[in-house]
């Protein structure tokens, strides 16, 4: 089990915390219709599937390589650089819109938590469509990197959904690739320096990350300490780090692991069920903050 620190918990129910969640809360989502198991694609399996598009040859053969050696960043420039964008666009879809995904345990302790900003660098609608459906629908909105609107939608009290790297929605726009992310930040500067500041600013909660996934190494560039601050963010993770990694990681970016044990996914969520208890137990005692 997690142990959840008393500061994360108040910060939670005071919603002075942000939540950043990746890949990992759409892994275990299983699709609406039909009985077949295929699940949302983590980043080898997207890669892969973008790859076999690729024409057969050189391109494919050293993306296949780099996909191995988990240079998932460099694999994704070479598959953008040698597919058809129609085909890069169809194989998208297929993967993370077709299926209509239900919500995963994790997506759905979030919502329990009732935060009032939500980032992150998935592509799918999974959370986004569970959070708007119903008689919710009006309660939140959903900012992409593209949109000018951010600063407005964190002045209201609407519930904010942040995709920092785009949406299936807009397939032009999703941010896959090294240059691509770089790119984004050079055309839409000005979403990003809120992002920089929401992390500055906030304690930031990471959820379905992992220490080698790329996306949590472009996300941590935002989170790097402009100023010294004894409060921490939080980065839940699986044990098997590396310490000297980890003990890095922490110092850069001035952050606390809560791990749990690797592979049992059920203690995860039975932590996160706790967390949720505790957060809405705080906020009943303390209605004032």
């Amino acid at each position: 089990m997690i142990e959840w620190g008393e500061a994360l918990v108040k910060e939670l129910a005071a919603r002075r915390c942000v939540i950043f969640f990746g890949a990992g809360a759409s892994a275990s989502c299983a699709p609406t219709q039909g009985d077949g198991g295929a699940r949302p694609p983590d980043w080898p399996g997207l890669l892969n599937a973008l790859n076999a598009r690729v024409p057969a040859g050189h391109d494919r053969d050293t993306a296949t390589a780099l996909i191995e050696e988990k240079k998932f960043l460099d694999a994704a420039e070479i598959i953008s650089h040698a597919m058809n964008r129609a085909d890069y666009a169809d194989a998208m879809r297929q993967m993370l819109e077709t299926p209509r995904y239900r919500q995963s345990s994790m997506h759905e302790h979030i919502l329990r938590l009732d935060p009032k900003i939500v980032i992150t660098t998935n592509f799918d609608q999974i959370y986004d469509r569970y959070c708007t459906g119903g008689a919710a629908a009006a309660g939140y909105n959903i900012v992409r990197y593209t949109d000018t609107h951010l600063v407005q939608q964190l002045r209201s009290p609407i519930r904010t959904i942040v995709k920092a790297h785009g949406c299936i929605s807009q397939t032009d726009y999703m941010v896959l690739t090294r240059s691509g992310y770089f790119d984004a930040r050079r055309k839409h500067g000005h979403f990003f320096r809120v992002l920089d500041a929401l992390c500055l600013t906030h304690t930031i909660l990471f959820l379905g990350y992992g220490l080698s996934d790329p996306d949590v190494q472009l996300a941590l560039e935002n989170a790097t300490i402009s100023a010294p601050s004894t409060n921490t963010h939080y980065f839940v993770s699986p044990t098997g780090a590396h310490r000297a990694l980890r003990d890095a990681a922490s110092r850069a970016y001035n952050l606390t692991y809560l791990e749990y044990p690797a592979g049992d996914f059920a203690a995860l969520d039975s932590s996160l069920r706790e967390l949720v208890d505790r957060v809405l137990s705080h906020r009943l005692s303390n209605p004032d903050g």
